[in-house]
């Protein structure tokens, strides 16, 4: 016997409430429309499932037997339902992310303060990590969004990669150092006369810099994975760093800070995120790289 799910649930809910009418306002379709439906069913089982009293709907011995067999499946369905909607919506969820400090600063923190303002209930689970290691999460499913520099090269049909904002790399020294030592830059090797501050080798930062300038800059005081350290080693007139524009835009803005105007000084990269394939992300995920990219395209 194939029997329309559909039909079961209309008879689930008609024993539930005992009256047509409700079962019809809950199931949103007609009184009418309910009726048939249990006509339907009564024909395909082959018996009275239903007998109309002063007291309601009441239950005949066949329709006691099926609403006992059917019961437990159609709760589950409906809890299926609400559940699924509550995530469609953004009523509930967990969104797990792996990212880098330097990254989750510059792409991450005013789109999820902005976010959890807006839904509430969605828990947001950060880790960092390896980023190769972080891919197999979400190959897996155990992640929902990596944060990262792009390019970046993935070998997973169900990922994407999802261009989020564009930052410079720039270096800079204090307005101090500059004028305690004689500051004159007019090519790249110059800076190798100085004490320069770098990133920590075999970071995605680091990647960055000695990728472009391996063989130019050999003479480097101080290594440094963290871009707040290298900005506090700058201002502190430490020396010249290499660092994230974003990171020192107040200081550039007041002279504390100035910026080595040089060709080839200025390195651009993208950021962004690595998802499952669109129609893989949660409801959540999609909601929260869209107030990635708004975020920033403000502070562009």
């Amino acid at each position: 016997m194939n029997i329309n799910f559909e039909y079961y649930k209309v008879f689930y809910y008609v024993v539930k409430y005992k009256k047509i009418s409700v079962a019809a306002e809950k199931l949103f379709v007609s009184q009418p429309a309910v009726t048939q439906t249990i006509q339907k069913l009564e024909e395909q089982v082959g018996g009275k499932l239903l007998v109309r009293t002063k007291l309601g709907i009441e239950l005949t011995e066949i329709g006691k037997k099926l609403y006992k067999l059917i019961k437990e499946s159609v709760e589950s369905l409906d809890n299926a339902e609400f559940r699924v909607g509550k995530y469609e919506n953004l009523q509930e969820g967990t969104i797990k992310i792996r990212t880098g400090s330097n990254v989750a600063k510059l792409l991450l923190y005013d789109a999820v303060e902005k976010f959890s303002k807006d839904y509430p209930n969605i828990k947001i689970e950060i880790a960092t990590g390896a980023p190769h290691q972080s891919v197999e999460l979400l190959h897996s499913g155990e992640i929902d969004l990596m944060l990262t520099y792009l390019p970046f090269n993935i070998e997973y049909s169900n990922l994407q990669t999802l261009e989020c904002a564009k930052k410079k790399f720039v270096f800079a020294m204090s307005k101090k150092y500059y004028e305690e030592n004689n500051v004159h830059i007019s090519n790249i090797e110059d800076l190798n006369k100085f004490s320069l501050i770098i990133p920590k080798r075999n970071s995605a930062v680091g990647d960055i810099f000695y990728e472009k300038f391996k063989d130019k800059l050999t003479n480097y005081r101080y290594e440094v994975a963290q871009e707040q350290i290298k900005k506090e080693f700058i201002i502190r007139n430490m020396g010249i760093g290499f660092i994230i524009k974003d990171e020192i835009l107040e200081e550039l803005k007041s002279g504390k800070v100035i910026e080595i105007d040089i060709q080839d000084a200025i390195i651009e990269k993208t950021i962004g995120a690595i998802t499952l394939k669109e129609e893989l992300q949660t409801f959540a995920t999609k909601k929260l790289i869209e107030y990635m990219k708004k975020s920033n395209e403000k502070n562009e």
